[in-house]
């Protein structure tokens, strides 16, 4: 298939040009040949009135003249009269001819001849001697005059063909525009879907790493210069994945490695906060009581870079079984329930029942971490909106705080690991920035899509999910 494209993007470009230039160019090519066709025509014509013109003036001047000489022969009977009615009558005879190469119709040709006829008969009568009536050249002439007559009617024959020939120009040479218009049209089009086609597959391409998506292979094909650069997307996706692949096997040693000398920190911890070495000061009891907050917050850290390493592997490891969203949900809810109630915090809740396809485990961490995110911002005595519903073929999850929200500028970030936002950093509402992080990863395991709703105040986070398997948000 890459045989048919040319060698770089911007001769594809040319020649999409020239196909489209094409029509153009033929209605300008044939408007040019009508036009030099009805300029030769108008010359033609123009030409052939000046020498019908021309001709018939000398016509019709000679014949005065060679019956003048004739009437005088006659009565004066001077052998000079008769000399200048021959000359005069050569004369006569050149016009005739010159006449005669006009396109004459076989009429005028057939009384232009019998004028030379009678013409002739006369000169032969007078050279034997004979006596010409002066009425039988009155009627040569008269006949001759006939003749030129048609000259005008020639000259009208002309101007109409003429006439003709530029509106069947006109009519052509529209046609042929309003024809070439649709077809430049189409040609257009289908270079432009041909372009465009090509550009987005380096969009997907692009779109794929920027999603962290490195298990299929990137191909663009086209000329050779966008097929190369699907080659180094396609490597470029490569060296992420294994870059990828670095980064978790850090997290997984380094999480692993911490985990053992931070549990005998707390174990040692305990042991001094119970007085078992001896009995503790209030001032060494607080310091205890430091060290062992902050253990637990170490290993909460700890745990929570686990599962957000596990999530990265998520659509891998899940076996989908159908799950109840709504009772989902419930337990959750339920399992909040004190913590929402220290802080006076009510939910206000309304769920339909959606039974899903996908791992109950892992969609009860994604609602958990929603919900726990609800809590952290919300003030006290809020209220939390939990809606479930099915849209679409969809199950689509809201969860609605009265917090202070996701600043514009920041709700494409919430959802990278360790972004905490400025609204959060400024408060006193603490967390690793990885809660919103692991919901990500698992909804889309889930194939589905997690965003943050632009509308009202406070936060408000949306999960759609499919309700089977193998539909894809």
């Amino acid at each position: 298939m890459s045989r048919l494209y040319p060698k770089s993007f911007l001769r594809l470009i040319l020649i999409g040009f020239g196909l489209v230039s094409l029509p153009l160019i033929f209605a300008l090519g044939n408007a040019a040949f009508n036009v030099q066709h009805l300029a030769e025509q108008s010359e033609r014509a123009v030409r052939e009135a000046a020498v019908a013109t021309r001709a018939s003036r000398e016509m019709l001047e000679t014949l005065t003249g060679m019956e003048r000489a004739l009437r005088q022969y006659q009565i004066l009977r001077e052998r000079g009269l008769l000399e200048d009615y021959r000359r005069l009558r050569g004369e006569f005879v050149q016009a005739t001819q010159e006449y005669s190469r006009l396109p004459l119709d076989e009429s005028g040709r057939a009384k232009l001849a019998s004028v030379l006829g009678r013409e002739q008969k006369l000169l032969k009568a007078l050279d034997d001697g004979a006596v010409v009536p002066p009425e039988e050249f009155s009627a040569i002439a008269e006949q001759a005059r006939g003749v030129l007559a048609s000259s005008g009617r020639l000259i009208d024959v002309e101007v109409e063909g003429l006439r003709t020939t530029a509106l069947d120009a006109r009519s052509t040479l529209t046609w042929q525009l309003l024809a070439a218009i649709p077809v430049t049209l189409g040609i257009a089009l289908w270079f432009r879907a041909i372009i465009s086609s090509q550009l987005q597959q380096v969009d997907r391409a692009i779109r794929t790493i920027g999603r962290a998506e490195y298990s299929d292979g990137i191909t663009v094909s086209g000329p050779q210069d966008l097929a190369y650069l699907g080659r180094r997307l396609d490597w470029l996706r490569r060296r992420l994945a294994e870059l990828e692949e670095q980064k978790n096997r850090f997290l997984r040693h380094v999480s692993h490695d911490l985990k053992t000398p931070l549990t005998s920190i707390r174990e040692g911890a305990q042991l001094l906060g119970e007085g078992v070495p001896g009995p503790l000061t209030e001032q060494q009891k607080t310091i205890i009581g430091i060290i062992d907050q902050n253990s637990r917050r170490l290993q909460q850290l700890i745990e929570e870079l686990i599962n957000y390493q596990q999530a990265g592997f998520a659509s891998s490891s899940i076996d989908p079984q159908p799950v109840a969203l709504d009772v989902v949900c419930t337990q959750v809810l339920r399992a909040h329930r004190l913590v929402a109630a220290a802080r006076a915090i009510r939910f206000e809740r309304r769920m339909t029942p959606v039974l899903v396809e996908g791992d109950a485990d892992k969609l009860r961490v994604v609602v958990d971490n929603l919900i726990t995110n609800a809590i952290k911002f919300s003030p006290r005595e809020g209220v939390i909106h939990v809606e479930l519903e099915k849209h679409e073929g969809r199950a689509v999850l809201d969860v609605v705080d009265q917090g202070p929200g996701v600043a514009a500028e920041e709700r494409e970030r919430i959802f990278e690991p360790f972004f905490r936002g400025t609204r959060a950093r400024r408060g006193t509402v603490k967390g690793s920035g990885l809660g919103l992080a692991i919901a990500k990863e698992y909804v889309l395991a889930h194939r589905g899509k997690i965003e943050v709703i632009e509308e009202g105040k406070g936060g408000h986070l949306r999960v759609k999910l499919p309700l089977n398997w193998e539909k894809k948000d």
